[in-house]
């Protein structure tokens, strides 16, 4: 596993590294910490030549005081992540944050993104940064946004609809060591019972004799779901692994979900319901993201192609 963590010492950041050190991954994890300097020149306009040779110099001590914060940053987290990982290599880039952390994190291939959730106005804490915003948009592989410190609970709440995202999502547990105290959720809404055919009663069952509640019946990609599940040994492997089936609007009824279950993660596909171009994460999960008061991992299956990113 190889871990891109975007940091700019912030309190939100922090949350993010010390989500990393909490999450049991799968032994070696690897490790690149990286943060930005971007100090955008305000506009100047004088003709004095004295005065547009202060301007310039002070643009040079504000960038010489930036960098030396940035290397404090990247030495404080990296000295707190050592223990954790098999490697930590540290990096400073100039650039805007967003596309910055986008266009690295690729060029490294990293399997996932971490970042902090800054948020702002009166939903502060839930409604994404725009750094935060433009890496889940735009990065081509996993994204955890840190919302809240790690609270250890072992729970993890999957929201999965019909596509082949649902699958991706169950596949990535295979990057944790859970152990037998994890608890797994897994949570599907249908808009009414017309959509929630009745399951005949029985169980579903697969080639390696395996079973799971008839509840998984109405899904249109159950055998797939079943099968990963399988294939993982999700069942056997942690302690409890549970599904609930709501009615209503997707948003809503999962944010409820997360209220009712408390879990440590939310886990959502990258592209859902009404994905576009212009906006890859589709309604449902960039409502989700904004208004979880959870921390949240998107999951991007390897070889999806996304739009360019845009600088911001």
């Amino acid at each position: 596993m190889h871990i891109f963590f975007a940091t700019d010492g912030s309190a939100s950041a922090r949350f993010a590294q010390a989500q990393i050190l909490a999450m049991p991954w799968r032994s070696p994890v690897q490790l690149t910490v990286m943060t930005t300097v971007h100090i955008p020149p305000p506009p100047f306009t004088s003709y004095v030549s004295s005065a547009q040779q202060a301007f310039d110099a002070a643009l040079v001590t504000l960038r010489r005081e930036a960098e030396v914060r940035a290397q404090e940053v990247l030495a404080k987290a990296r000295t707190s992540l050592e223990a954790g990982a098999a490697s930590v290599a540290t990096r400073m880039h100039t650039g805007s944050p967003g596309a910055t952390i986008v266009e690295m994190s690729r060029a490294c291939r990293v399997d996932l993104v971490a970042v902090g959730s800054r948020g702002l106005g009166p939903y502060k804490g839930y409604l994404l940064g725009s750094v935060s915003d433009h890496v889940a948009n735009h990065a081509r592989c996993s994204v955890l946004l840190a919302k809240t410190p790690p609270k250890r609970s072992g729970r993890y709440l999957l929201a999965l609809d019909d596509s082949r995202y649902a699958v991706a999502v169950l596949r990535w547990l295979r990057e944790l060591d859970l152990s037998k105290e994890a608890w797994i959720q897994l949570v599907k809404v249908f808009r009414s019972m017309d959509h929630f055919p009745d399951p005949d009663g029985g169980e579903w069952a697969c080639a390696c004799g395996r079973t799971l509640p008839a509840k998984f019946a109405p899904w249109g990609d159950a055998p797939e779901v079943l099968k990963a599940m399988c294939e993982e040994g999700l069942d056997t492997k942690v302690g409890r692994v549970t599904v609930e089936v709501r009615f209503g609007q997707e948003v809503p009824e999962i944010l409820a979900s997360i209220r009712k279950f408390d879990p440590e993660l939310l886990v959502i596909g990258a592209k859902g319901h009404y994905a576009t171009a212009a906006s890859p994460l589709g309604n449902v999960a960039r409502k989700l993201i904004d208004h979880a008061p959870c921390s949240v991992l998107i999951v991007r299956p390897s070889g999806i192609e996304f739009p360019d990113p845009i600088s911001r």
